[in-house]
């Protein structure tokens, strides 16, 4: 646990620190490639807590998730549609319902300590 709080503080502190600058046409890509991210941190979160946890199956995940959302992204930009937020509505239904079903398992584990 220690590594994931000094990772996350370290990170925080790089990412005030270091001067990064992007091309503003990017920042629908940038944003799905950050849910994906997001989406995949809670699918690994849900599977450590009901033990069905593999490394190929969450690096599969990411990889599919951000193909698809990348790809959604890009085929919207070609035709001037928001396209894109398809994937940002069907993320952020996962990242929900995943985060609910922690909330459930963390819940009856602490009923059954009781």
């Amino acid at each position: 646990m220690i590594y994931v709080a000094a990772g996350l503080i370290l990170g925080i502190i790089a990412g005030l620190n270091l001067n990064i600058v992007y091309n503003p046409e990017y920042i629908v890509y940038i944003s799905l490639a950050i849910l994906a991210m997001f989406n995949t941190i809670f699918n690994m979160l849900y599977e450590n807590k009901s033990g069905e946890l593999t490394l190929l199956k969450s690096f599969t995940f990411l990889l599919t998730d951000l193909g698809f959302a990348l790809l959604l992204g890009y085929v919207g930009e070609q035709l001037g549609l928001p396209i894109y937020l398809a994937a940002v509505f069907a993320f952020g239904n996962n990242i929900y319902e995943k985060l609910r079903k922690i909330a459930n398992i963390s819940l009856e584990k602490f009923n059954k300590n009781k």
